[in-house]
């Protein structure tokens, strides 16, 4: 669920641009290198395989929101041994992405996906407008073409008419695993994750650099850098903003 509050103090320059999220994953074989870059964050991830499984992971943090975040690439070494032909509900049921970067968790399980494909290369962008008052329109595409667009107000899909109603928030893997098949599921979780992180761009970030993190209340819990045992420790980063959707590529 996306924290309805955060600390930082608030942007008057919001509702005049959008939050932009760009994933690249190119497959070879044996190997699947995943990367993610939007207004908040930029990471890398790189999947060995065999064919079959998972034999190593390599993790990277480039440009991050807090001091915690680059320790939770470690964390991805759990995924070693993976079946790739796996299904995505599944690596989600089979681990606790909270435990994990959440971010840095999609993209090896986005990593993982594209190994059991024969080679490739796919681009995502999504875009999900500043929301004021009234429903904004949200969508990502897949290589240059837009594979779900809708309008979306206070969390909910507005349209189409046939997901009107379904969160993007809590309880948007349970809807959506049943409405759209692997492909689909995993530009929709993309435009879901970038709705997410869409509440960043409300505030002024940047200000808050070198201040505890635990000052978010909401967000303690919530992935590896808001584990309470990290957070204790941990501030938020200068630099990590980027609103030029031209430069995150």
């Amino acid at each position: 669920m996306r924290p309805k509050n955060l600390s930082f103090a608030l942007d008057p320059a919001y509702g005049a641009g959008a939050c932009t999220r760009q994933i690249r994953i190119v497959a070879r074989k044996g190997l699947v290198a995943a990367h993610l870059s939007d207004n908040f964050h930029e990471m890398k991830c790189r999947i060995s395989h065999d064919g079959t499984e998972v034999t190593a992971v390599a993790g990277e943090t480039v440009r991050i929101p807090t001091s915690a975040c680059p320790a939770a690439a470690s964390m991805l070494a759990e995924l070693v041994g993976t079946p790739l032909d796996t299904l995505v509900r599944e690596l989600y049921r089979g681990h606790s992405p909270q435990s994990h970067c959440t971010h840095l968790f999609d993209l090896a399980v986005l990593a993982i996906r594209h190994a059991s494909l024969p080679p490739h290369a796919t681009d995502y962008e999504a875009t999900v407008p500043d929301e004021l008052d009234c429903p904004v329109t949200a969508s990502v595409s897949r290589d240059g073409e837009v594979v779900q667009e809708w309008e979306v107000r206070e969390g909910k899909i507005v349209s189409p008419e046939r997901f009107r109603g379904n969160t993007l928030g809590k309880g948007f893997a349970a809807w959506a695993a049943t409405a759209f098949e692997e492909a689909d599921l995993e530009a929709a979780t993309v435009l879901a994750r970038t709705w997410l992180i869409a509440i960043g761009r409300r505030y002024l970030t940047e200000q808050s650099a070198g201040q505890p993190i635990t000052e978010n209340i909401e967000m303690i819990g919530r992935c590896f850098a808001y584990s309470a045992e990290r957070a204790a420790f941990a501030v938020f980063t200068k630099g990590q903003r980027q609103d030029d959707p031209a430069a995150l590529s």
